[in-house]
């Protein structure tokens, strides 16, 4: 008889110790060796999840929602067994995959293919089954011929696409991710993507932290949404957005200055090309809050970073998600090179946004219309 496959958690907490020191003047080394030796840290009691209780059963494709130290990562630990909780209970049936930290288990000094073993038994593989999994792990991760190298001769693309292949080289009953991971060239995106989507697809629950509120509208069909350390709502993926932005603009009201925190999402809804010029149109969001400053459109291996483009009121954004500003819809142009027709995009185009550059968020969400465009102006190759 086959198990049923769930995850129940009843008023689970995590408490950790940390260790705080002093603070203190730094006059000459003398002072930092005598305070070292004579002013320990002191030990500290911290909460990291509080009054934890949800359930999941078949079916279910969990986003978890919050602000950067919320405690996401967290409960992904403790739903992996990484982390014992400290009171409440867990209760876990069927078989766990974790795409948490894919170098878990590595040795820079060990072979690569001695680190698939070490990766495999970190993971709780069985050694018959790894040694059956080194050949189609090395094949998918284009490591063939590095097989016998030392790890720490890998570049970081090369030990990424290993971890990946690792990762994800099973399927198991529950999916844990701390983002949709992604990795390498554009040829290995390709073939990451395909598997995580199949791996999903190949899941009876999965559980998915993510930057990108667009890709958890897209995959997942429920919502948990944390606040420091506790949950805060459970339900719908529509309505844990919306409880989302209540959090946002709570905390943006009582602290200001969440820039850092404020994850930017939105959703292309047109797409088209003229004399050269892509026009992109769609609303974007940072935070629920405000429209981001720049948008940037990832165009095979070119990223095109767009930092003026022309803002327009959505009021049916506005009233969807309960927002002060109906400002946020944009219309964006750019002229790439060489193209000349939608169908050399090979699909939609990844759109991001965010305050900086250096950290965008995304891909945006694309609606199905414009899926269907690309699609049949691909298909028929003009």
């Amino acid at each position: 008889m086959t198990q049923d496959v769930s995850i129940r958690l009843d008023r689970l907490a995590l408490e950790v110790p940390i260790y705080v020191q002093r603070q203190r003047d730094v006059r000459s080394w003398l002072t930092v060796m005598l305070g070292a030796a004579f002013d320990p840290p002191r030990r500290e009691i911290r909460t990291l999840l509080s009054d934890i209780s949800f359930q999941a059963r078949e079916g279910d494709r969990i986003a978890l929602l919050g602000l950067n130290g919320a405690g996401k990562s967290t409960l992904l630990r403790v739903l992996n067994g990484a982390y014992a909780p400290t009171s409440g209970s867990i209760a876990i049936s069927g078989s766990r995959q974790a795409l948490l930290n894919i170098s878990l288990g590595f040795n820079n000094e060990a072979t690569v293919r001695e680190n698939i073993f070490l990766r495999g038994n970190a993971m709780g593989m069985k050694t018959a089954l790894i040694r059956e999994l080194i050949e189609p792990i090395l094949d998918f991760a284009g490591l063939q011929e590095k097989s016998s190298h030392r790890l720490r001769t890998l570049s970081s693309g090369q030990r990424m696409r290993l971890g990946f292949a690792i990762s994800t080289a099973v399927q198991h009953d529950i999916m844990l991710m701390d983002e949709w991971v992604g990795a390498g060239d554009a040829e290995f995106m390709a073939k990451a993507k395909e598997r995580m989507q199949s791996r999903v697809a190949g899941s009876k629950i999965v559980v998915l932290a993510s930057h990108s509120l667009g890709l958890l509208g897209d995959v997942c069909n429920r919502g948990l949404v944390l606040d420091g350390g506790r949950l805060v709502f459970d339900g719908g993926i529509d309505e844990a957005l919306k409880a989302y932005h209540d959090v946002v603009v709570r905390t943006q009201d009582e602290h200001g200055g969440l820039s850092e925190r404020l994850q930017t999402t939105g959703t292309i809804e047109s797409v088209s090309l003229e004399g050269g010029v892509l026009r992109l149109k769609g609303w974007a969001l940072q935070g629920f809050i405000a429209m981001p400053p720049l948008l940037a459109v990832d165009i095979g291996p070119d990223r095109h970073v767009v930092r003026e483009f022309v803002r327009r009121a959505r009021p049916d954004v506005q009233r969807h998600f309960g927002l002060h500003d109906p400002v946020c819809g944009f219309e964006a142009e750019l002229r790439v090179p060489g193209l000349s027709s939608l169908a050399q995009l090979g699909g939609a185009p990844a759109m991001f946004g965010g305050a900086h550059e250096s950290r965008l968020d995304g891909p945006f969400r694309v609606s199905s219309a414009v899926k269907a465009r690309l699609a049949q102006s691909t298909g028929a190759g003009s």
